[in-house]
Order: structure tokens, then sequence, then C-alpha cells
């Protein structure tokens, strides 16, 4: 006991040198120390100057998830999204090399949605909401699937075939104008293309039982479910000429994908998110010499487009056109899509931080906090079900994160939108589930600005996103051209994923909601 008790003491007297040998780090910008009796909490309030930006035509080919449908929003105005995909052999090479005299029994396009199990029965029926769905789910759109005649090809000849080829959101008139004008999904059944909607209703197949009762053998979460022409797909599989399914480099060339083209019927909002690479189209057929169903598969994979139509708003262009980099915006419009950004420019020049930088060293500043806190508009935006449910703030001058983004390691596994939270950027809400504001921590990106005079005060930009895990960054066409530094080449692909938008009190409005950067610091 006597060891124990000695061992003890040594170890508390070894704690008490240590710390005292780190007080110097302690009192070094940047620590996180709050609360200590003997310091004074303060707090300052920096000006900063936020503007918007209309992003235009933005790379969107390979987007892990893609919208379809129609957006009309009084606000920012109607955008109308279609999309298309090339197809790709599931079986490998050649799967009709053996297939002869086949009878093609029915075509399926299936395509799933994002839902959530909401409740089941007594007899089993499963009742489900959809997720990622905008606008009133009693709302249509025409959808028309054509034949795609436009080839997306892998690599950039301008490069020299050294670099992946881009495609942008502006791409809608050149691929339409190269489809195949005849329908695919020309099925009686207009749900599945002049008033198409998305169902969250559960696909029950059922079964005949043994006293010929039909019985369920199969329930299916709700998808995007459509029949496709059976005389196209005969032609185009069955008799296709020789070597044109040898591989899936000659298929892309020789069926180049499909189109799912969007018409907005004016009855309002009706999209959604979808991941189109678990989509499939399943040809069902049967032969004189076997008379059970067989099926050929072909997966909505390789490479991808999303294809934007934009009307804004007069208020929304108006904003955008009048964006004031001096000075700043009154309101600032972030929209996803092909939509806006925003940028702020932190102090008032290199005299202010030098001064700021000048002043936190010679009083000892610890910065315990520091952040961004965008207030929302709520009088445009509360009459709206929809708003962003986070915002991503990014270095503009190097096109990655912010520190805090990277050193934040908080997740929420639960809901995986959420992790991060400390960063932050997720909508606050009032006590009638509207938004309010959205809170930004930069805490280590302002303490290493203060601290450390080389470093430099980046151009930050601010985004929706859809996925908080997704920081890579996609290219403005309006951008190319100007060097990868350049802080308008560049938006987060998070952000094109996503099409709803917010409007946010900028700087250069009385309010008092307006954009300020908060600083809380304490020093002896």
């Amino acid at each position: 006991m006597k060891i124990v008790s000695s061992l003890k003491k040594g170890l508390f007297v070894l704690f008490l040198v240590l710390l005292w040998s780190c007080d110097d780090d302690f009192n070094s910008v940047g620590s996180d120390i709050v609360g200590n009796e003997n310091l004074n909490m303060e707090s300052l309030s920096v000006d900063v100057v936020a503007y918007n930006r209309a992003i235009g035509a933005v790379q969107t080919n390979g987007l892990p998830l893609n919208c379809l449908g129609v957006l009309d929003n009084s606000v920012f105005g109607k955008s109308v999204i279609s999309y298309v995909t090339q197809l790709q052999l599931a079986a490998g090479t050649n799967p009709t090399v053996d297939i002869v005299n086949p009878t093609i029994t029915k075509v399926e396009l299936t395509v799933p949605y994002f839902n959530t199990l909401e409740e089941t029965d007594s007899d089993g029926n499963n009742t489900y909401k959809l997720d990622s769905l905008y606008g009133n789910a009693n709302n249509k759109f025409r959808l028309n699937i054509y034949e795609s005649g436009y080839y997306l090809r892998d690599f950039d000849p301008s490069t020299n075939f050294e670099e992946r080829q881009k495609y942008y959101s502006d791409l809608f008139d050149d691929i339409y104008n190269a489809r195949n004008p005849n329908r695919l999904n020309n099925s009686e059944n207009v749900a599945q293309n002049d008033s198409f909607f998305f169902d969250k209703s559960e696909h029950i197949i059922y079964e005949d039982g043994e006293n010929g009762e039909q019985t369920v053998s199969e329930r299916q979460t709700p998808q995007m479910k459509i029949e496709l022409d059976k005389t196209f797909f005969y032609d185009k599989i069955f008799n296709a000429p020789s070597g044109q399914m040898d591989n899936n480099n000659t298929f892309a060339n020789y069926f180049r994908g499909l189109l799912f083209q969007v018409e907005d019927l004016g009855s309002g909002s009706q999209m959604a998110q979808l991941n189109f690479a678990q989509g499939k189209i399943t040809i069902y057929y049967t032969t004189p010499e076997d008379e059970d169903e067989s099926t050929i598969v072909l997966n909505l994979a390789g490479n991808t487009v999303s294809l934007v139509q934009n009307q804004f708003s007069t208020d929304y262009q108006n904003a955008l056109t009048s964006a004031n980099e001096v000075s700043g915006d009154e309101k600032l419009y972030i929209k996803g899509s092909e939509g806006s950004v925003a940028y702020i420019d932190l102090f008032n020049g290199t005299d202010e931080l030098e001064q700021l930088r000048e002043q936190v060293e010679s009083e000892k500043w610890l910065i315990n906090e520091a952040n961004l806190v965008f207030y929302i508009d709520k009088p445009q935006m509360d009459s709206f079900d929809n708003v962003p449910l986070r915002i991503f703030l990014f270095d503009a001058n190097n096109n990655t994160p912010l520190l805090d983004y990277s050193t934040d390691g908080t997740t929420y596994p639960s809901f995986p939108k959420f992790n991060k939270y400390v960063h932050g950027g997720i909508m606050e809400k009032d006590s009638d589930g509207k938004g309010v504001r959205y809170k930004v921590r930069i805490t280590r990106h302002i303490s290493n600005l203060l601290k450390n005079v080389d470093a430099e005060n980046i151009k930050i930009g601010v985004s929706i996103t859809e996925s908080i895990s997704q920081t890579g960054m996609t290219t403005l066409k309006n951008g190319i051209g100007q060097p990868d530094t350049s802080p308008y080449r560049y938006v987060p692909v998070a952000g094109i994923m996503n099409p709803l938008g917010t409007v946010l009190y900028g700087n250069n409005t009385s309010d008092d909601k307006k954009l300020k950067l908060e600083i809380l610091y304490t020093k002896p």
C-alpha cells in the first residue's frame, strides 16, 4: 500500500511539472481555454463583405445522386431537370449469342426511391414515406424516355485523351436533338408517361395459389417501375449487328443510353433525388425450347449527365446581376443545382487584419470560439416546406474544406447528415419548425489566421450541401480558362446534387440580423 501511495504522489508531482512547463502553450492564440476565473471573457464583432454569384452551367457528369422533375419556387423561379445515362450489359459479353427465336414478354425499367417505412398493418401491407421528394405529391409532370443518340465519351480529345471528359448542365438541347424521337415509355398507363409522379406505394407481386387464388409472393419498396417498348428492344438487342454486344465499350457506342426528358405541365413542384446507378432494365423473354421466362439485364451505368433548364424569377435574377463584390449584398441567395453561391471576404483589407493580429499578440488573446451566423430571411422562406437542411463553407482559393471541417470528428450515426455538428451549418428552427439561422464555427481557421502572419486570408465560399461527407469540387463552365487558384472556377459537388435554395441576410443591411464574424476570446 505504501508503494502505491508513493507512486501516486510521484505521478501527481510529475503532472504539476508538466502542466507548468506547458503554460506557454496555453497562452498561444488558438487555445480552447474557456471559463478561467482569472481571465476576462470578451467578444468582438467583425464586419465582413458577402456577395452573390451565379453558378451558371456546371459540370454534372458522374454525380453520386441526380434530381429528376420540376421544382417551382416563387423566390427562385422554376427548374426542370432531366437526365441521360449510358447502359451496360450486366451479364458481360453478348448475352444473346445462344438465344434463338425469342419472344419478349415484358421490358421493365426500375429505379428505387429513397424511402422510410412508416407502418405495417395486420395484413402485412406497408406504408412508406418518400425521402428526398420536393413538392406536392399530387403534382404531375410528363416523362418521356428516349433512346439517346448522343455519345458520352470517357476521355477528352482536347487533352490528348489524358483527362476525363467534362459534361455540363446546359447540354439539354444537344442531347435532345440527337435522340431517337420514338418514346419508349409508351404504355397506356399515363402514370408512366404523360402524368408521371413519384408514387410512394409499395409494389406487390402476386402468384397463383393452390386453389387458383392469388397470393403475395413478394413485396417491393417504392420505385420507378415503367414498361418500355418491346419491339424496340427486340430489334436493338436480339437483332444487334455482329460485334456490337461483344463488350460494354462497343455496346456504349451502339446503344448510347437513355434520355429521361422532363416536361413541365404547370401543376407545380414534383422532383426527387434518385440513385440511378441502382436502376436497371430487365428484358423478360421465352424461347420455343424453353417456355420458362428468362431475363437479360441492362444496368443504368456508365457516363451520366444531369441536364438543367432554369427560368429564374425576376427578383432572383436581379440579385445575381447586381451583386456588389466591394460593399457586399443585402441578401444572399444560396441555391443548389445550377443556382448560386455566396463569397465572403473576412476583415476589411490587409490593414485591419494586421492591426487585429498586433492587438491579439500584444494583449495575449486566447481565441475561444469564432462563428459566422447566417440568419434566414423568414418573410421570404417561411412559406416553403423544402428549405436546405445545411450549408457548407469552403476555401474558395484552394478548393478545399476549412480547417474546422477537417478537424471535426463528431458523428451522428443515426443521421449521418448531422456529422461534424460542432463545425455546424445545420439549420436551427423555431417552435413552428421554421428555419431561423445557420451557425458555422470557424474557430481554428480564425485562430490560425490571427496567430500566423503567413496564413492566407482566403475567400470563403458558401453553398448548400446534400451530404456533409462529400467535399469534392466540380467545375464551372464559365470558369474554364481561369487559373486553378481562381475562387470562381469550382463549387462543391454536394451543392450541385441538391436543387433547394435559401435566402440569408448579407452584410450590407441595417437589419440586426446582418452577417458578421463573431469572435469570443479571453485575455489576462
